[in-house]
């Protein structure tokens, strides 16, 4: 009798430890469609394992990929995988099964169509991320309403999501959107459109579409507001990433006559992201007078040129006479050399453009 009593408090033990380890990790929910496969798990207690996504036609498996997650108690979390074998038939099953270490906790199907069976209502014409953001360009062969969400992946994870709602497509709908955050330099990341075709009576057909792009600095001369004279150089560069840019303006000088290079490094004195503009410039040191071809590169600090503007400039024999003041000097430059005061002068126009571009 005390045998039998011991085993049933052993059976009720074990049964205690093992039905709230099962019961605390739950699918939520669970999508697939032939392009990218997403779970959404809960957890009510700690735990750390793994997705299992398999895609399936009939009983095989076509094809199976893996998303190692980590959940908090309470936590709710989104895996991302995306899907590589090429579809050959109209319908599939995609399964989704999660393990903490090597038992399974839950498992949850989803049916999958391609091909005409699942064909939107529209064409995707572009889909563009870069480092500032994405563009989806949507063609429509049917008018329809949508919404469009668009989701920045980190490997399985997404970091960032932005939803527009009650989409009209009766004529070619573009929808850009510029990312709030800074990127990571030399980073590859995917986007992921997922777009809801409302209908009538039916659930809404979604279909996902992807685009990878790697992220770096990106800067660009301004070429409307670049000056070169006799006295110097300038340029306004403006920001065209959410990757910092932190460099300098490397401008020469060649005299076509001598083939001598004269060369100068300003380093631009803001940081720039998308959209922020900076001026920076040099002064010449002694440049005799000739016909000079001036490049004037935008650098990082890897020292890669970014951006590059090009032009010719003349110094006549008059910019090279003596720097003794003239007679009528400009007020406020009275008693300084005339180089000091074209520096003076270079320096306020900086100033100002780089007031005009905020």
């Amino acid at each position: 009798m005390n045998r039998l009593l011991a085993y049933a408090i052993g059976i009720a033990c074990t049964l205690a430890f093992v039905m709230p380890a099962s019961a605390n990790l739950e699918i939520v929910d669970f999508f697939s469609d032939f392009t990218s496969s997403e779970v959404t798990i809960k957890s009510s207690q700690n735990h750390e394992g793994k997705a299992v996504f398999e895609l399936m036609y009939g009983e095989k498996v076509v094809e199976s990929r893996e998303a190692h997650f980590k959940a908090s108690a309470g936590e709710q979390i989104t895996k991302v995988i995306l899907w590589q074998e090429k579809p050959r038939h109209d319908y599939y099953k995609a399964r989704v099964s999660l393990y903490n270490d090597t038992r399974l906790h839950a498992n949850k199907t989803y049916e999958v169509s391609y091909g005409t069976v699942a064909m939107p209502s529209f064409h995707v014409v572009d889909f563009s991320p870069s480092n500032s953001g994405v563009q989806l360009l949507l063609r429509p062969f049917n008018p329809s309403a949508v919404d469009i969400k668009i989701e920045l992946l980190d490997n399985n994870d997404i970091i960032y999501t932005e939803t527009k709602e009650a989409v009209s497509l009766t004529a070619n709908a573009e929808i850009r959107m510029d990312w709030p955050f800074l990127l990571t330099d030399g980073k590859e990341y995917t986007t992921r459109a997922k777009i809801f075709t409302h209908r009538l009576y039916a659930p809404d057909l979604i279909n996902t579409y992807v685009a990878s792009f790697t992220a770096n600095d990106e800067i660009e001369i301004l070429q409307d507001d670049a000056e070169v004279d006799e006295y110097g150089a300038s340029v306004t560069l403006r920001g065209k990433s959410q990757v910092p840019f932190d460099g300098a303006i490397d401008v020469s000088a060649r005299n076509r006559a001598t083939n001598e290079i004269v060369k100068f490094r300003q380093q631009v004195e803001d940081i720039l992201v998308s959209g922020k503009e900076d001026t920076a410039g040099v002064v010449w040191n002694g440049l005799s007078p000739g016909t000079y071809d001036v490049s004037i590169l935008a650098v990082n600090k890897e020292n890669i040129a970014l951006d590059k503007y090009e032009t010719v400039l003349r110094i006549p024999e008059a910019a090279a006479v003596s720097e003794t003041p003239a007679a009528n000097s400009t007020p406020g430059l009275t008693g300084l050399t005339g180089f000091a005061a074209i520096a003076i002068i270079v320096v306020a126009m900086a100033a100002m453009r780089r007031k005009r571009g905020g």
